[in-house]
């Protein structure tokens, strides 16, 4: 098929279902050239690039630190991203020095309290078999190091609520701007019809009484990402939180 080069060259990429392969054929001066492509769906790409995104993240936190500080990352709070943070928590983030918990772009879930039952663990004995060395219990102690926890405009519901109790229990310092204020849960039923309706059921109040949804959740050190600095490839919030806790390592 030929391209008329006049017409929008995403019309030629829009059909109801996506090839297996697709054959380019450029003309490039006078020479044929031909290319075999695998398309993805947008759905794939959004989430290629957003792993992408995770993973740069985890290795300028890692490049910056020399290794000293744990870079975790939730896409959400359901019952899968929180089996993910634990298993981070415990394979990797344990033996470094701090921890940096990224919940932007969280779209929420109900899983705030055992995050923030896990974060909140602190030394309390140490134990030692004969001829080894001391060992602190429990083995995973986070609130015994530095935490950052990274939120944005964009950090949604039970993200929302994970943010407030990790203030109210004094975890660390919270980077970024203030949360979405989309923090209610709900509660729905089937009708007869085979419909399915959903209506407000729970709110979420800080213990002197504000509402979250009302209120949001604002970061102690308020840093922006602005459109220039996601144009340059810029991460301003992180790197404000790589050198918060680079001060406490210090």
């Amino acid at each position: 098929m030929s391209v008329d080069e006049k017409v929008d060259r995403n019309y030629y990429f829009t059909k109801p279902s996506l090839d297996r392969e697709m054959e380019l054929t450029f003309d490039r001066q006078g020479k044929t050239v031909t290319v075999k492509l695998h398309p993805e769906s947008s759905g794939d790409l959004s989430g290629n690039l957003y792993d992408d995104w995770i993973e740069n993240n985890r290795k300028m936190v890692t490049e910056k630190s020399k290794g000293r500080i744990a870079y975790i990352y939730m896409k959400n709070m359901g019952g899968e991203a929180l089996q993910n943070f634990l298993e981070d928590m415990v394979d990797d983030a344990y033996k470094k020095d701090a921890l940096i918990l990224d919940l932007r772009y969280n779209t929420g879930g109900n899983v705030h309290d055992p995050v923030l039952q896990f974060l909140s663990q602190k030394p309390y004995l140490q134990w030692q078999y004969r001829g080894g060395q001391k060992t602190q219990q429990p083995n995973f102690a986070p609130a015994a190091k530095p935490i950052i926890l990274l939120v944005n405009e964009q950090t949604l519901s039970d993200g929302e609520m994970t943010t407030a109790g990790f203030k109210a229990l004094k975890l660390g310092k919270v980077v970024g701007t203030e949360t979405y204020r989309w923090i209610i849960f709900t509660s729905g039923k089937g009708l007869v019809d085979g419909s399915f309706y959903r209506i407000p059921a729970w709110g979420c109040f800080t213990l002197d009484g504000n509402d979250i949804e009302k209120t949001g959740v604002a970061p102690d050190i308020y840093v922006k990402t602005g459109f220039a600095d996601r144009l340059e490839g810029k991460d301003p919030q992180l790197d404000k939180a790589i050198d918060e806790i680079m001060k406490d390592l210090k």
